[in-house]
């Protein structure tokens, strides 16, 4: 999955043409080569060769990156920026102390495994009428409770939806309004009994191995039960498993796109809606995705969709960061709120819940009272009895 990568030779296919760098979020706001795209390969590429040594100016700007991958889209050389900033921050994790290493692998582990949620379920029970403001208490604030729910049998079709860590722990919500939908269309839906990440969070804070066995619990548990076919309602996850899962035998979609290229669709009927919605787009969405979730709102009679005009492709919250951002992805976010407090949406809308949590703490930090929901979830809201 992570094969070795020779960090020199893949740092040297960059020809520093500077073509990423009006694609690159971090570097839009700040301004600064070191958080650019070309700045975070050099850094890394001296920093393999020993030029460099482990320093908080280097975590921070390896750190920032999103991961949204504009660059890499849009690069001329075909630079493999992907492995070069997983490989990198794999790099500079093993130069840290063992006990910083440890904690880290920890902090996945309580996300990503089914008694970390629980630890955090526990937790948030207790601070939920604490006055806290640290951001990782107000996170554990918004923890949703695990949901009960049953198909009929006797539907012909069935289809196996993967919540993934953060879905599972924080957009409960989401997940019962596909359910809905799918039981409308006549579609059961199975779950998984416990929590499996795909592999995300740890890829993108360095830690590849662990990464490699979360991509592996989710391959064999498609095997064992024969899931052809299988959804997923995190645009982040989606990419992820489209790149380490999706194979000849297990055929994967995100929620929308399933939904979109789904003929029952159309046999939907939906109340209207005059409420004025902004659609935030994640960077790990491509075209046809952008197009399948304003095709699929636009089902909706009388909907008015908004859409973020601020020139800003990311929210800053991908990999880690919504946990412990960087001043740039700071900057991302308060630009997505200065978009937010002009065009006064009554709804926003995001098909990536990592996205849709920074958002959340970034309106509560403005004393904007506005709900941010999946797509999905609208949809479910609107449907006809």
């Amino acid at each position: 999955m992570h094969p070795e990568v020779d960090l020199t030779k893949a740092a040297d296919q960059c020809v520093m043409c500077g073509m990423c760098l009006p694609h690159c979020p971090t570097y839009q706001v700040s301004q600064h080569e070191a958080e650019s795209p070309r700045g975070r390969i050099s850094l890394i590429k001296a920093f393999s060769e020993g030029q460099l040594t482990a320093s908080k100016a280097l975590e921070t700007h390896l750190q920032s990156c999103t991961g949204c991958m504009k660059c890499q889209q849009v690069c001329p050389a075909n630079v493999p920026y992907q492995n070069i900033i997983d490989h990198g921050r794999s790099l500079y994790r093993k130069k840290l102390k063992r006990s910083s290493r440890l904690l880290q692998k920890m902090s996945i582990l309580v996300l990503t495994h089914q008694w970390g949620h629980q630890l955090l379920a526990l937790s948030s029970v207790v601070v939920k009428y604490l006055p806290l403001k640290n951001k990782a208490i107000r996170l554990l604030k918004l923890i949703t409770p695990r949901s009960k729910f049953e198909t009929a049998s006797d539907n012909q079709q069935s289809i196996t939806i993967l919540p993934g860590c953060t879905g599972a722990l924080f957009d409960q919500q989401t997940l019962t309004s596909i359910v809905k939908i799918l039981t409308r269309l006549k579609i059961n839906a199975n779950t998984p009994s416990k929590v499996m990440c795909c592999g995300a969070l740890a890829q993108h804070s360095g830690h590849l191995q662990q990464a490699e066995q979360q991509v592996a619990t989710i391959t064999d548990y498609l095997s064992q039960h024969k899931t052809t076919e299988f959804v997923s309602f995190a645009s982040g996850c989606g990419r992820q498993l489209n790149d380490h899962v999706a194979d000849s035998r297990h055929k994967h979609s995100d929620i929308i796109s399933w939904l979109a290229n789904s003929t029952k669709i159309n046999s939907l009927n939906f109340e209207s809606l005059t409420q004025q919605i902004l659609v935030h787009m994640p960077c790990t969405l491509k075209d046809k995705e952008r197009n399948n979730v304003i095709g699929l709102l636009n089902l909706i009679p009388n909907i008015r969709l908004l859409e973020f005009n601020d020139g800003i492709s990311c929210c800053g919250a991908g990999g880690m960061q919504l946990i412990s951002p960087e001043d740039s992805n700071r900057a991302l976010i308060d630009c997505k709120i200065d978009t937010i407090r002009t065009l006064q949406p009554d709804v926003i809308v995001s098909s990536n819940i990592g996205c849709s949590l920074s958002l959340q703490l970034g309106l509560q930090d403005a004393g904007l009272d506005i709900n941010v929901i999946h797509p999905v979830t609208l949809l479910a809201q609107q449907l006809k009895h």
